[in-house]
Formats: C-alpha cells, sequence, structure tokens
C-alpha cells in the first residue's frame, strides 16, 4: 500500500442522464398540437382540462430540448410554476392588457384563472416528466449491435420530420377548426340580422335591439378577421354565443310587447262590442214594433260581433303563452281589425237606425237614450226630484252657485234626464214640429240636457243672456237649433259640452 492509499477517497457524482433531445421535440410538438385542438374540439369539460394539463407538458419538453441534462423532477417543478405563473398573471390587470394587445397572449394566457387549472398544471408536468424519464433509461441502455446504431440515427433522422408532420397536421387541423367556426358564426349573423331587421317597434325596450346590433357588429369583425393569424379557434363560437343570446333577449322582448299588444287590443275591443250588443238589441226592439232599420244592417252587425268572438277566443292569455312568435304578432292586428269592423257595422246600423226614428238632421238616435242606468245618474241637490248623468254635475252646481250670487235664487230646473217612458209621454208624433223628440233622439234621454227657467222675457231676458254669457264657464251651452232663428228655439234647453253629436 502506497502513502496515496491513505489518503481520503472523493466521489464524483455522474451527471444527470441525457435526455434525447428529439425526444423532447417530439414530445413538446404534441402536446402544443393536441392542447389547442382539444380545447377547441372537445366539450370544455374535457377539452379545457387536457388544454391545462398538455400546457405544462409543453414546457417540460421545451425544457429537455434546450437543456437536455436538466433534472426532470427540475423541469417538472419549472414548468408547474410557469403555468401557476400564467394563472396567477389573470388575477392582475396585466393578462386583460396582453390579451387586447397580443394576439399570440391568447394561446399562452389560455383561460380565466381556477384552482383546478393548477391542478391539471401539476398533473401534466409529471406526466411529461414521466414519459421523458422513460424515454431517457432506455435511451441509456448499452448501445448493443451495430444495427441498433443505426437504428440511432434513423431515429435522429424520423423525429424531426415526425415533429415537422405534427406541427403541420395541426396547423391543418387548426385551419378547418378556424373554417367550421367561422361557418357555424356565419349562419348565426345572418339570423341575427334578420331578428334586427324585423324587430323594429316591435320590443318592449329598444336596448335589448341595441345589444344584438353592438353582437352583430361583433360577429361581422370575427369574420373579416384573418384566420389562425387574427381568428384563433374559440373566437367564433364566443360571438356564437353571444349572438344567440342576444337574439333570444330580442325574441323574449318581442313576445311581451306583442302579448301586451295584444291583451291592450283585446281590452279596447271589449266596449265595442258591448256598445254593438246594446245597438243591435234596440235596433231588434224597433224593428219588432215596426221601425225597421234594415235586416241586412243588423246581420251585418251580429257577423261582425261573430267574428270579434271568435278573435277574442283565439286572445285568450293562456293561448297567448302557448302561441308561436309569429302568430302571436299577428294577433293585435286582428284584434284591431275586429275592433274596426265592429264599429263601422255599429255605426251604419246606428245611422239607419236614426233615419228611420229621428226625423231631423240635428237629432241623433243613441240606443242608450232613455234606458241609462240609475248609478250612472246622480240628482241635482237642489232640485233632486230630477237628475243628470253623475260625471256633469260638479259643473251644473258650479253653474249655479255663479247664478244664485248673480240673481239671488237657483236655477230653476224644469226637466232634466228623461227615460223612455218619460220620453215617449211627452211626445207628440202627431205635431209636424213637435216639442219633444222621439224616444231615443233627446238629449234629454242620455242625461245630458237640462230644461231652464229664463222667465217669461225668454232670449230677450237677463237671465238668458247672462247664462249665454257665462254656462259654457262651466260646460253648459245652448244648441244652435234652439237659439231665436233655429228650427225650434227654446231659451230654456241647456245641453253639456260633452252631449254627442255624433255616432
Amino acid at each position: 500500500m502506497t502513502w496515496t492509499d491513505a489518503l481520503p477517497r472523493t466521489t464524483v457524482d455522474a451527471p444527470a442522464p441525457r435526455v434525447p433531445r428529439a425526444a423532447s421535440a417530439l414530445l413538446a410538438a404534441a402536446a402544443i398540437t393536441v392542447g389547442p385542438a382539444g380545447r377547441a374540439l372537445l366539450p370544455p369539460p374535457v377539452g379545457d382540462p387536457l388544454a391545462d394539463a398538455l400546457a405544462a407538458v409543453t414546457v417540460v419538453g421545451l425544457l429537455a430540448l434546450a437543456f437536455p441534462r436538466t433534472p426532470l423532477a427540475v423541469a417538472a417543478s419549472v414548468a408547474f410554476a410557469a403555468c401557476a405563473a400564467v394563472e396567477t398573471l389573470h388575477l392582475t390587470p396585466v393578462a386583460d392588457a396582453l390579451l387586447d394587445r397580443f394576439l399570440l397572449a391568447r394561446l399562452v394566457l389560455g383561460t380565466p384563472f381556477g384552482v383546478v387549472d393548477l391542478a391539471w398544471n401539476a398533473i401534466g408536468a409529471c406526466l411529461g416528466a414521466a414519459v421523458l424519464a422513460a424515454v431517457t433509461h432506455r435511451s441509456a441502455q448499452p448501445s448493443g449491435s451495430a444495427s441498433a446504431r443505426r437504428g440511432r440515427r434513423v431515429a435522429s433522422v424520423v423525429a424531426p420530420l415526425t415533429v415537422l408532420a405534427l406541427l403541420t397536421a395541426g396547423g391543418v387541423l387548426l385551419v378547418g377548426v378556424v373554417d367550421d367556426e367561422a361557418d357555424e358564426l356565419s349562419a348565426q349573423v345572418a339570423t341575427a340580422q334578420r331578428e334586427l331587421d324585423t324587430s323594429a317597434d316591435k320590443v318592449t325596450d329598444d336596448a335589448v335591439r341595441e345589444r344584438l346590433g353592438k353582437a352583430l357588429g361583433q360577429g361581422e369583425s370575427v369574420l373579416e378577421a384573418t384566420p389562425v393569424l387574427q381568428r384563433l379557434p374559440g373566437d367564433a363560437p364566443a360571438a356564437v354565443t353571444d349572438l344567440e343570446q342576444a337574439v333570444a333577449v330580442v325574441r323574449e322582448s318581442r313576445r311581451e310587447y306583442a302579448t301586451d299588444q295584444a291583451t291592450a287590443a283585446r281590452e279596447e275591443l271589449a266596449p265595442a262590442r258591448r256598445r254593438a250588443e246594446t245597438v243591435l238589441d234596440a235596433a231588434d226592439e224597433l224593428a219588432a214594433s215596426g221601425q225597421d232599420a234594415g235586416e241586412a244592417s243588423r246581420a251585418a252587425v251580429r257577423d261582425a260581433l261573430g267574428a270579434a268572438d271568435d278573435t277574442v277566443t283565439l286572445a285568450d292569455p293562456d293561448r297567448l303563452a302557448a302561441m308561436p312568435l309569429s302568430d302571436l304578432e299577428q294577433v293585435a292586428p286582428a284584434l284591431m281589425a275586429r275592433h274596426d269592423a265592429v264599429g263601422e257595422a255599429t255605426a251604419d246600423l246606428m245611422s239607419a237606425q236614426d233615419a228611420v226614428v229621428c226625423p231631423f238632421p240635428d237629432q241623433v238616435w243613441f240606443p242608450e237614450g232613455g234606458r241609462i242606468a240609475a248609478d250612472r245618474l246622480a240628482p241635482i241637490p237642489w232640485a233632486p226630484e230630477h237628475s243628470i248623468r253623475a260625471d256633469l254635475l260638479d259643473g251644473l252646481v258650479a253653474l249655479d252657485e255663479a247664478y244664485l250670487a248673480a240673481f239671488g235664487e237657483h236655477l230653476t230646473v224644469n226637466s232634466a234626464y228623461r227615460s223612455m217612458e218619460d220620453q215617449t209621454a211627452v211626445y207628440t208624433p202627431a205635431n209636424p214640429n213637435p216639442l219633444a223628440a222621439p224616444p231615443g233622439c233627446s238629449n234629454h234621454g242620455l242625461g245630458t240636457a237640462v230644461d231652464l227657467s229664463v222667465g217669461p222675457e225668454g232670449f230677450d231676458g237677463a237671465r238668458f243672456a247672462w247664462l249665454t254669457e257665462h254656462a259654457e264657464e262651466y260646460g253648459w251651452t245652448h244648441p244652435d237649433w234652439a237659439g231665436p232663428t233655429g228650427r225650434l228655439p227654446e231659451p230654456w234647453h241647456w245641453e253639456s259640452v260633452e252631449t254627442p253629436d255624433a255616432y
């Protein structure tokens, strides 16, 4: 034993195994190709985790490619740390700024931050390291025969070609995905444009159409972008989703508007129907008494009422809720058309009946004449034996108060509302110019006329002059036909300004 044998022995650690660059490149290329494709083609619950895991695999492969003797545990740790940093970046405004400014940032940054994403990053880092470890272990075995050496030389050529083929296939797949997404977006843009064009003045709130217009503009911008370079996988589907949501909101607003319109038209038709039924009943009664306005006029009202009833049934709220939008939007116009038809037929019948019943042009036949319900009438306070339409009482009371202040006495009321029986009693058809109009033709029967004593002076007295000057201030007037030169001079006859003079 020499003196050198007594010296302490030092050991030198063997260098870390060298990871084959071909394997690293192949792994990185496969991961960077399959990851985005999976995110674009697979459902999000599958595609997103796969892309997150393969992102870490890509980093492991690139590290091993650049530094083949890096311990794989270190490579996996660095890959996970890099992915975690990218995920954390989403929590800052920096990510949004990068996404807005750099197109490729979308490929690097991926989806928004999620804790689950970190777990998939860790799995991917471990998986990438495990794959390279297996390849490295196999390549570290003795070289063996010359044929084995030739095999490695072939592999050194085949591996780059395989990487190139994978990248080419990935590019073709990427372009195909982008084109397919664009086709779907084009169809949705056309649908959205039709919705925008046909929804004008048919929504409850124009803001929903403004939202659709903005989504439509964004969708068109995506279509105009250069595929792959400017429009990446996922851009078109995101625009499709925005358009679908905007279209759905517009259609819901259209349903609400159409339902409101149909309900309003239905409510507007109801009084027209009641009016027509009242006129028809009165006309039938007069026809039975020998004052027939003609069966054709009455039949027209019956037909109009029948058609209106059918349409009203169609507009039942439950039916409206179940209707397709296209049918729902036709209900209100149909109801309005029925309203007009009922009103026109009713007016024609009233005109025909007027010609039979009322002898003078200034007389208008109303079936309600003499049939006003008691709850629509109110007694005159200082002459309670007489009544007028309740909604006109305040004006007459105010007129009386002013008259009382001027003359020291109340207005003397000789007649006001007359029932059908009362009007029949005062009407003298044998008189060629009777003082009372035929039943149904007098404004007294509507509760809108009063006969007031103006003293023996009549038209020349102070009372008539005062009423002429002041009555209209309180909603009452003296009609032309009752004036000094009118058809039937009556200084005592005064009417509400709300007295109807047409059907």
